[in-house]
């Protein structure tokens, strides 16, 4: 069983919002992204510090992002959009897209093309279709 440890979070996070550093990120980026732990099924990072590789949807001026987690969990249900990166299946979980701050934006990972990050985005809006 997971078991959700908000303390050590906590400790975590606090560090994370007082690190005074510069990312410069890009669309279409894979980064780790500090995560924590969170409510419910929202998705978690893991590891000592709480994280998980995301795609950089769309930067919103210098201090937010728009972001995709990814999982090595591929599901075939929505929300799920399989991708390969670094020659193995992975998914976007296209439904925990969120925006955060930079401070959680770390090293980078991979870049994918305009071609694949501009057919993301158009799942992306097909899910959020209302």
């Amino acid at each position: 069983m997971y078991f959700k440890d908000f303390d050590k979070w906590n400790e975590v996070k606090k560090r994370v919002h007082h690190e005074e550093r510069k990312v410069n990120i890009r669309s279409g980026e894979i980064r780790w992204v500090s995560f924590g732990v969170n409510v419910g099924s929202e998705i978690d990072g893991k590891g000592v510090s709480f994280t998980r590789p995301a795609l950089i949807l769309h930067v919103i001026g210098s201090h937010l992002a728009l972001i995709v987690p990814m999982s090595t969990k591929v599901k075939d249900i929505a929300g799920y959009v399989p991708f390969i990166w670094k020659d193995a299946t992975t998914a976007l979980c296209i439904h925990q897209v969120r925006i955060v701050s930079t401070k959680r934006v770390l090293s980078r990972r991979g870049r994918v093309s305009q071609n694949k990050l501009k057919a993301i985005k158009k799942e992306v809006s097909k899910f959020f279709s209302f």
